[in-house]
């Protein structure tokens, strides 16, 4: 029984076999300035992507997983987010109507039927009518046209 044990043991800590295929990409140093600059700039992910010669979603994981290009991105995000909030409150203070309703909408949570109560779960209730059993198959074409059916 001892033997059993130390094989398991054995084989829990053994190494990890290496994987296949490519390895994993990581943005080479000397790309990085580049790269936030890219960000800083407002060039979209996907053009920074194709830029580095990567997918999409090779980008996305990099990208999550380096701290300095997750920073850059919440960080322009920030300044754009401020800077267009700043140009939509200067419009609505000029008395631009579209300016004023957006900014009630997105930043309040109005509606064309006023503010949205967010103390509820909102539901949908949807209610199909079908019509009854039919006597025959004609009955049936007259009840779906709308024509009253004789009895």
């Amino acid at each position: 029984m001892a033997d059993d044990n130390t094989n398991s043991a054995e084989h829990r800590n053994a190494p990890e076999k290496p994987k296949r295929g490519k390895p994993k990409y990581v943005i080479p140093e000397r790309l990085i300035p580049q790269v936030l600059e890219a960000i800083r700039k407002n060039n979209t992910q996907a053009s920074i992507a194709k830029a580095l010669g990567i997918s999409f979603h090779t980008w996305q994981r990099v990208r999550d997983e380096d701290e300095r290009i997750t920073a850059a991105i919440d960080e322009t995000l920030n300044f754009e987010e401020k800077e267009l909030v700043d140009l939509l409150m200067d419009k609505a203070r000029n008395g631009e109507t579209t300016a004023i309703l957006f900014a009630l909408k997105s930043r309040h949570g109005y509606r064309d039927h006023g503010q949205v109560d967010t103390g509820k779960e909102q539901k949908v209730n949807v209610t199909i009518n079908l019509p009854g059993a039919q006597g025959s198959v004609d009955d049936y074409i007259k009840t779906i046209k709308g024509k009253a059916v004789e009895g």
